[in-house]
Formats: C-alpha cells, structure tokens, sequence
C-alpha cells in the first residue's frame, strides 16, 4: 500500500475538510470521563459498533452517523490519554487533527474527536484509497455511507477503520530519523532564543545546533533525495534530503558536501563533513526537519 499525505491544517484549513459539513453541528466535550458524560460514552460505543460492523461485514445501514467533538486537553491529560479514553486509536487522532508527533498535544491544544476510528484522506489520492481499502478488507459501500453518495467529488473523504502507513506512524513516534552525527549534543535547541550576535535580540532557532568539530562526518537521518547542496545565506555550505510525507531535512555551516543534486542517499550514508561557514559563531551542525515547508524540532523525530 502506499504511504497516504493528510493534508489538513484545522485551525486555518477546517473549511477545506470533511469538518465543513459538520462546522455547525461540532459539539464540544467538556470531559473525557465517561461515567459523568454520556456523549463520550456513546462515542465508545460507536467506535465499538462500527469496527464490528466493517470486520463482520454486515449492511452498511448499521454504521453510526458520522460525528465530530471539540475538545480542549486539560492539565494532566495527553494524546495518549485522550485516545484511551475515547477508545480512539493513534491512527485517527493524527490524521484528523495533522498531527506530527504526539507531544504536540499538551494542556490547552483543541482537538478534533470523531465517533469512529479512521482517517482523513484527499481524495486526489484516489488509487491510495483503494489500495487502503483491500489492504483493510473494507467495502467501498461503508466508505459511501459515511460520506454520501458522490464522495469522489468532495476534497476529502472519511474512509472508517482506515490506518496510515507503517512509514508515516514511525515519523509520528519519533522512530524515523537517525542522528545525523554519531554523538548527539545539542548545543542550541529549537525555538525562541536570544541572538547568537546580538544579544539585545531574540529569534526563532527553526532547527537544534550540534556540537562537534569541524571535520566530523555528517551522516543522512533518513532516506530521501537532495534536493540541495551549495552555498545558502544564513546555513553556509548546506545539504537538504527530500523524505516522504513533505518531510525535508536540513544540513548546515558544513566544510565539505560529499553528495550532488539529484542523488538518492540511504539512512546512514556520508553525505558531508561539519564545519563553520555561514552564520556561525564557531564549529558545529545546525539540523532541522520540516513538514511542509513548517519548521518542527527535530529532538522529537531523531530516534536515540
């Protein structure tokens, strides 16, 4: 099967989603506690009944209708919490909200719940939809009840009991990129600091900055294309991978670039040396991932 892209932004992008036939109708939870509110339990219920009907095939008549909750995290609860306790799995919450890695989820993020488990998919990626489906064992017709009858003519589409990728879940998690040096220490973290030059300045560090000598090999996070490798203001020297799911991973103030433009790199290979070219106060390699085009932490994506 191939990897499916949820391309979803909620806060800015809710219009553009299955969520704009509901905009008028999404409830908001106050609790996830199931003894004091019943809607989260019918949810349970309904996430129980509508794996049941799919896996047992039964006539699509006996599928819930398709609903959404909003749900602001309280203080001590997570996505891990939220999902156990609407019976969710981690397929549906991170597809529904585009969520990138679990730790975005923290007290005050507003989350999107729906009663079934599921995914979101574009439905330009229509061969990525069947694909899934026989993967999944699900029938098409379960996929029409949910959406209505002309679905393909809609953006996106809810395709019940669906799963994203294995590839895509490992990003999720954090288990898909591999430390770029073999010593990881962090010498600057991800966001707001105070200018390494002009200490009466803050600025947005979009990436973590690696202690290591000039000279130290540099090693690819993760398979992908290089988009590019030269000079770039503010980086220095620089290497960018192209990975799948809009993932990019960036390589900078390096010495010596040891792959070209175009050429496919495996998880592990050399692709440069460290330096201090660029803007750098001394030597080291800055590293980012982004989504997108959207600057993420890279801490919570290189696995340990």
């Amino acid at each position: 099967m191939r990897g499916l892209r949820f391309i979803l932004a909620f806060v800015v992008g809710i219009l553009l989603s299955p969520l704009n036939l509901y905009a008028d109708s999404i409830k908001t939870l106050e609790s996830l506690d199931y003894r004091v509110n019943l809607e989260v339990k019918e949810i349970r219920e309904d996430v129980k009944k509508t794996i049941f009907t799919i896996k047992s095939r039964r006539n699509e008549s006996e599928l819930p209708e398709l609903k959404f909750y909003r749900y602001k995290v309280k203080k001590g609860e997570n996505f891990w919490v939220v999902l156990s306790r609407c019976s969710m799995d981690m397929d549906t919450l991170m597809s529904v909200n585009n969520l990138t890695s679990p730790f975005e989820v923290t007290a005050g993020t507003t989350l999107y719940i729906p009663n079934m488990r599921g995914v979101i998919v574009a439905t330009e990626k229509k061969k990525d939809i069947i694909d899934m489906l026989a993967t999944e064992g699900i029938d098409m017709k379960y996929i029409k009840h949910v959406n209505g009858d002309y679905f393909w003519n809609k953006k996106f589409v809810f395709v019940p009991n669906g799963k994203i990728s294995a590839i895509e879940r490992a990003l999720f998690l954090g288990k898909a990129f591999l430390s770029p040096l073999k010593e990881l220490r962090t010498t600057s973290g991800f966001g707001s600091r105070r200018d390494p030059f002009d200490s009466k300045r803050t600025e947005f560090h979009k990436g973590i900055d690696l202690g290591c000598a000039v000279g130290t090999k540099v090693h690819a996070a993760r398979s992908g294309r290089i988009v590019f490798c030269g000079y770039m203001d503010g980086y220095g020297n620089l290497v960018v991978i192209e990975h799948e799911f809009g993932y990019q991973s960036y390589y900078g103030h390096l010495s010596t670039i040891k792959v070209k433009l175009g050429d496919y790199v495996k998880t592990g290979e050399l692709i440069a040396f460290s330096g201090n070219t660029g803007r750098s106060t001394g030597p080291h390699l800055h590293f980012e991932i982004k989504k997108n085009g959207n600057s993420l932490n890279p801490a919570i994506f290189i696995k340990k």
